[in-house]
């Protein structure tokens, strides 16, 4: 079995890991507090932000994946912003359920999955590129921002499975807010039983 397809197997399991997490298990704080209000927008700004990111990479990455090297927009800042994005978006999905069980559940499945993948990619990369992925290597950090190296041509061809693929991730993602009220909702209304709460 291929790393990709263990990758999205784990992910998959882990996801649904996420739901009963989500459904019935709740923050100890008040529901209408500063910290309910920090957690939510702290949990936007993350959703947001990851989205974003992975919209960019997806319009620079395309269909040129193994094809050529990309080297421009986010891929010019760090080697992996796909992945940083996907990143961003668990914890901000964490943080708007205001869950930290998900949080840590979601960081500790998410970072060695997608280390493995990376390192994957990364020797798939070295023997189609070679020399020319090895200085990538050198100048581009891994999973941060190297804002200094920033480039980009003034267009970018981008087809149309990668323009589904963004509306599905704004679809999905634009859920997430009105999901987390909807579970705070029916806890409020003793609905959906709240099982544990958390720390």
């Amino acid at each position: 079995m291929s790393i990709r397809r263990i990758r999205v197997k784990a992910l998959r399991w882990a996801l649904l890991a996420l739901i009963p997490m989500a459904l019935f298990i709740g923050p100890p704080w008040p529901e209408v507090s500063a910290i309910d209000y920090a957690m939510n927008w702290v949990g936007y700004a993350f959703l947001i932000t990851g989205l974003g990111l992975r919209m960019w990479s997806m319009f620079y990455l395309g269909s040129r994946k193994s094809r050529e090297l990309v080297t421009e927009g986010p891929f010019s800042i760090c080697r992996n912003p796909l992945y940083v994005g996907t990143f961003m978006v668990l914890i901000g999905v964490s943080l708007c359920f205001e869950n930290l069980v998900m949080l840590i559940f979601a960081t500790s499945v998410a970072i060695p999955v997608h280390f493995v993948a990376v390192r994957s990619e990364e020797r798939h990369l070295k023997e189609l590129f070679q020399d020319e992925y090895e200085a990538y290597c050198r100048s581009t950090p891994r999973f941060l921002f190297r804002l200094a190296n920033y480039r980009s041509s003034g267009t970018v061809s981008v087809s149309t499975r990668v323009l589904r693929r963004v509306v599905i991730d704004v679809v999905g993602v634009a859920l997430v807010p009105a999901l987390a009220d909807l579970v705070d909702t029916l806890h409020i209304q003793g609905i959906l039983p709240v099982v544990w709460t958390f720390p």
